[in-house]
């Protein structure tokens, strides 16, 4: 009734949408999904895993939390996943990360995902890894090549966010756009521009919002009730969302890790 593997992820975004994809995968076997994240209480989340479970899908942060209330069994857990390793240096997990390799049993198999390897990252696996087989899918920080990329020259920000509006006038092609904005308060000016616009149904996703309504946002956009979702890069990192027409980097992303990431 223990777990035996952990899957652990930055943001709660990404330990829902993981959950799903683990769920779905198991459908026809025996394996117990469980999820822990920050936000909501962990009563719940502590219920299920006394039911027994298999594959836990965490993020740091509640991890810790449940096992330092002695809730959370962790000496069966002989398989490690670590995912988006570079988002979670940038978010600075760095020393809770440490304190769950203490707490699992060092006889595990670890498994490290990125799609940019870092020094930081790099760092990270020195560390976590003994003897690591390098597996790369493709050359650092390569963008998807099915993506067809333009670039415009805009000289301010006035003839930024009229382009902008000539764009998703123009042409109904842009059905289901995400725009990147590098600060929360780019993202909200976009998103109040595109809303008294009437240019269509638009959310925005940042870390100011609370976390269900940012779940909420995705799920609408995945869904096609919203022609535009507008976010930073950090609350975007890890979504996967199928049909997307356009993706649009109203800022210039602060890495071209971050620009890799915004793309696919």
């Amino acid at each position: 009734t223990d777990p035996r593997a952990l899957i652990l992820v930055p943001t709660k975004e990404l330990a829902v949408q993981i959950h799903a994809h683990t769920t779905q995968l198991s459908k026809f076997t025996d394996l117990r999904v469980a999820v822990l994240y920050g936000g909501v209480g962990p009563k719940t989340q502590i219920e299920e895993i006394k039911k027994g479970v298999d594959i836990l899908i965490s993020t740091p942060g509640r991890f810790m939390e449940i096992y330092l209330r002695n809730e959370l069994p962790a000496k069966q857990i002989k398989t490690l996943v670590l995912d988006e390793a570079d988002r979670m240096m940038d978010m600075g997990f760095m020393q809770q990360l440490k304190k769950i390799f203490e707490v699992l049993t060092p006889k595990r198999q670890n498994l490290l995902f990125s799609a940019t390897f870092s020094e930081k990252v790099e760092k990270l696996s020195q560390e976590f890894l003994e003897f690591p087989v390098k597996v790369e899918v493709t050359p650092q920080a390569t963008t998807a090549s099915m993506v067809e990329q333009e670039v415009y020259l805009v000289p301010n920000i006035k003839t930024k966010i009229n382009f902008l509006e000539y764009l998703l006038t123009s042409s109904d092609a842009f059905d289901r756009v995400m725009i990147f904005a590098r600060t929360k308060e780019s993202a909200d000016n976009v998103f109040k521009f595109i809303e008294r616009k009437k240019l269509g149904e638009v959310r925005v996703i940042h870390s100011n919002k609370g976390q269900n309504t940012r779940i909420n946002a995705m799920n609408e956009f995945k869904e096609g009730k919203l022609r535009v979702l507008v976010a930073t890069d950090v609350a975007a990192r890890g979504i996967d969302v199928e049909k997307v027409s356009h993706v649009i980097n109203f800022d210039v992303p602060a890495s071209y890790e971050d620009y890799v990431h915004r793309i696919g």
